[in-house]
């Protein structure tokens, strides 16, 4: 479900498809934001919440300074370096003081604009020390799994005990973009989605752009109040401010009526990007109001690229082949496919059974040759048996698609071959790998076309 716009603020008419995610033109209460001139540091827009929230009137605080408002040596020192670089990259969070309160100071520069985001720490925070004991915990948490079973499992945990939220999804995207729930942390009595299916208009692209620039998006209670910032668009260019980077960025009402009907309270998220590509999420669900601190969620975000860099060492083609030897060379060893012409041997039920438990398949064909043997639930072969032998020029560029030993693999036959839609209803997943080192002694492994219903 897609979170943009807010109640209340002033509709926006742009042709970017995306401009209501990224310009509400308000943001969520736990915070106050400031955008800030990027030459003199002075205020040109404010939350209206600055009063409530740093004790200073919003007709005042417009045209002042950030260091007339907030104290922090070391903070504005680091302020002062990154801005004398073109493209200025701030290490958040900055300890300040606002009239004598202590705020985490959140900066990033956009949309020619310096924002500066303000959220109050609550005086019994975890302190640094906490959050870097957590956090080297969690990291080495993440480099233990050996196994893609071991690692779905232990993302979701490690997110849980980072947090403390009630459930912690781990949510996969599909080359389409549907979403399944493929590991799960919870705590006791609370329902379980792991296994559910979810349709890609959920998270449509807008949103899901959006997850692939920001990491980290933290909703602390969906009752919470909402502030405008005024004036309203960036004074620099008369357009609504691009607030796509904002941690603060105000919730649609959409997206709070979602999480109501769920009952939940509080939500986060975290993206899991591998090879520069949205793979999926850690989603949060909270029954309770939230209070996590910008390092805690920056923990997390932590937490999420080591799980994305696990994950894409065990599903890189390297491994993925290591692994598929090392699995065949157990079963294989007592496999007729390892006797002088496995064609013509007896084949028994557990040899059968052991060779499709390789990679849970429901049909395997062995190809060597130019003779075929069938294994179980297996589509019509005549097509693919005349294309190996008629194009063998494109069929070893399909099999070194992703691997130079020629090792391939695909969850949508369709979508590879011209001949591949008539084969899909038994085989619409296909793996092949080639045997003995010569590219005419073949294993293809099958699994039928799944259909679900997204619920």
């Amino acid at each position: 479900m897609p979170d943009f716009i807010v109640a209340g603020a002033e509709p926006q008419s742009s042709d970017d498809p995306y401009a209501q995610l990224r310009t509400p033109g308000a943001i969520q209460g736990f915070g106050a934001m400031l955008a800030l001139h990027p030459m003199t540091l002075r205020v040109l827009n404010a939350s209206e919440n600055v009063d409530s929230e740093l004790g200073i009137p919003h007709a005042a605080i417009l045209g002042q300074k950030l260091n007339e408002i907030v104290s922090g040596e070391d903070a504005l020192a680091h302020i002062m370096e990154c801005m004398a670089c073109d493209e200025p990259v701030f290490d958040n969070p900055m300890l300040v003081t606002v009239g004598g309160r202590r705020f985490d100071l959140i900066m990033h520069a956009d949309d020619d604009i310096i924002f500066a985001e303000l959220e109050g720490l609550a005086p019994g925070a975890p302190t640094r020390a906490d959050m870097d004991r957590l956090s080297d915990d969690a990291i080495m948490g993440m480099m233990v799994p050996d196994t893609l079973e071991a690692l779905l499992e232990a993302g979701p945990q490690a997110i849980r005990t980072a947090t403390g939220f009630d459930r912690v999804l781990l949510y996969k995207f599909d080359d389409s973009f549907h979403g399944q729930v493929v590991g799960e942390a919870r705590r006791a009595g609370v329902e379980s989605f792991k296994g559910l299916f979810f349709p890609e208009s959920d998270i449509g692209a807008p949103a899901r752009q959006l997850y692939g620039e920001n990491f980290c998006r933290y909703i602390p209670r969906i009752d919470g109040t909402t502030s405008r910032l005024r004036p309203i668009d960036n004074p620099l260019t008369a357009k609504p401010l691009d607030m796509s980077h904002a941690v603060l960025r105000a919730v649609a009402p959409c997206h709070i009526a979602y999480l109501a009907n769920m009952g939940v309270t509080a939500s986060m998220s975290f993206s899991i990007m591998s090879e520069g590509r949205l793979w999926g999420l850690f989603a949060c669900h909270h029954y309770s109001v939230s209070l996590l601190s910008y390092t805690q969620r920056l923990i997390c975000e932590q937490i999420a690229m080591m799980f994305a860099a696990k994950f894409t060492e065990l599903v890189s083609p390297a491994a993925i082949e290591d692994d598929m030897q090392a699995r065949c060379a157990v079963v294989l060893r007592s496999s007729p496919l390892c006797q002088p012409n496995p064609l013509q041997q007896d084949w028994s039920a557990e040899a059968e059974r052991q060779l499709l438990g390789l990679v849970n398949a429901e049909g395997a064909a062995i190809y060597i040759d130019g003779n075929v043997g069938e294994i179980g639930i297996c589509p019509d072969l005549a097509e693919l048996h005349a294309y190996i032998d008629t194009s063998p020029a494109a069929f070893d560029r399909l099999l070194h698609m992703y691997d130079e030993q020629g090792l391939f693999y695909t969850s949508s036959i369709a979508s590879v071959l011209p001949f591949g839609a008539r084969m899909r209803e038994k085989g619409s997943g296909l793996m092949i790998i080639p045997l003995a080192g010569t590219r005419r002694h073949y294993v293809l492994w099958f699994r039928p076309e799944l259909i679900v219903k997204a619920t």
